[in-house]
């Protein structure tokens, strides 16, 4: 079989540098008294134990590689050529290519076992460097791939399908970026390690610890196909399960219980992926996170939609009703709202949620309904006003000057 000797068949470029030829020749000259060459695919020494002959071209070594040999052995009573000792000539060959020649000078039949000792010595050290600068070829890769996700608007879509085809990475998934923040003094990249150790992350996840101490984690989501073939389980409440799956699952691999996760908004298209991130950000802003429990950006939809509206739009519609808001009531609106929904208008388990009497629930439930001229609980357009503005007076800090004043 005709062995290759112009780079690797799988596509990856081996290489045999005098740089790490010399240091290796340099480790084993503590322990050896022969001199040993290491030639370039052009037969010229790039590494020997004898300083003056790096540079020079190698006769022997360049016959050895054109003819394919797997040996060649030169003895004492040879006719040699002048610059030429004995001793014996290896070919150095990993994964099929042969990236140069190994000479050990002296006698073949002593210098033989020795010779081979050193080729595979040598041959073990490539195969490691170049794993060694595979991972960090896949690193940088992934580095630069997160740079074009989260911060690099102009670059062009075909470098980006580029990048994440070469790590491996299908821009048809649909993921879902999530922000998990550890407790000070948890780090990001022993995390991360955990998690990928016990396979909490499938080949498609792209996850990366942040300057801040965080993680990102692009996650791959099945809550589609959930959606199709689940019947009773549906799109919004499979994202929420797998989401909080992943998180439990993160917990046990990390030890950190009290994890925070914040989800952004499931996307298959690279270019969204920013605004998914974004939206993660803005919730971790925002909202607090119980350990364990997922904070998903489709629950507060409505607020971010309203804080990323320009100001001149919320005031055009909001401000002359929200300055007609009793003063008692702005203060309380958004707390009192959240209760209501959250236990389904039931005004016992509301009161408790807020920490107040039942009847003061009452009474402040009945001011809105007077300020608005309808019952919340049968209006659903009352309901969708009353939550808009109270998201709008949080955002103004409960202050909204009377629009006919301001104007």
């Amino acid at each position: 079989m005709e062995r290759n000797t112009l780079g690797s068949a799988s596509g990856e470029q081996l290489r045999l540098d005098a740089e790490t030829a010399g240091a290796f020749l340099r480790k084993l000259g503590e322990r050896l008294d022969y001199n040993i060459n290491i030639m370039d695919r052009d037969g010229v020494i790039i590494a020997s134990r004898d300083p003056s002959r790096v540079g020079t071209y190698h006769a022997a070594a360049r016959h050895l590689l054109e003819s394919g040999s797997r040996e060649e052995r030169i003895s004492p009573g040879d006719h040699l050529p002048e610059g030429t000792k004995p001793g014996v000539n290896l070919p150095l060959e990993v994964r099929g290519d042969v990236l140069g020649v190994v000479g050990v000078t002296g006698d073949p039949q002593v210098v033989g076992d020795l010779a081979q000792a050193v080729k595979t010595s040598i041959e073990s050290m490539i195969e490691l460097e170049a794993m060694r600068e595979a991972v960090l070829s896949r690193r940088s890769r992934k580095t630069s791939l997160m740079a074009y996700l989260l911060y690099e608007e102009a670059v062009p879509e075909s470098a980006v399908l580029a990048l994440a085809g070469k790590l491996g990475y299908d821009p048809a998934v649909e993921r879902a970026a999530l922000l998990l923040r550890l407790p000070s003094g948890k780090g990001a990249e022993e995390a991360l390690s955990k998690v990928k150790a016990l396979r909490v992350h499938d080949s498609q996840d792209i996850a990366s610890a942040l300057p801040d101490g965080s993680l990102l984690v692009f996650r791959r989501l099945c809550s589609e196909k959930a959606g199709d073939s689940a019947g009773d389980l549906g799109i919004l409440s499979g994202y929420r399960r797998e989401i909080r799956t992943y998180i439990q699952a993160c917990i046990k691999a990390t030890g950190i219980r009290d994890l925070a996760c914040f989800a952004g908004s499931p996307q298959r298209d690279f270019s969204r992926y920013r605004g998914s991130y974004r939206q993660a950000l803005w919730l971790a802003s925002r909202v607090s996170a119980p350990g364990g429990e997922p904070v998903l950006i489709l629950d507060h939809l409505d607020e971010y939609l309203l804080a990323q509206t320009p100001r001149i739009v919320l005031d055009d519609a909001l401000a002359l009703i929200s300055a007609r808001v009793p003063a008692e009531l702005r203060r309380t609106l958004a707390a009192t709202l959240e209760a209501l929904e959250a236990s389904g208008f039931n005004i016992k388990e509301a009161a408790a949620r807020l920490g107040i009497h039942r009847n003061t629930l009452s009474a402040r439930l009945e001011r809105l309904s007077s300020f608005l001229g309808c019952d919340l609980r049968g209006d659903a357009g009352a309901l969708s006003l009353s939550r808009t503005v109270a998201h709008y007076l949080e955002l103004r800090g409960g202050i909204v000057q009377d629009a006919q004043r301001a104007r």
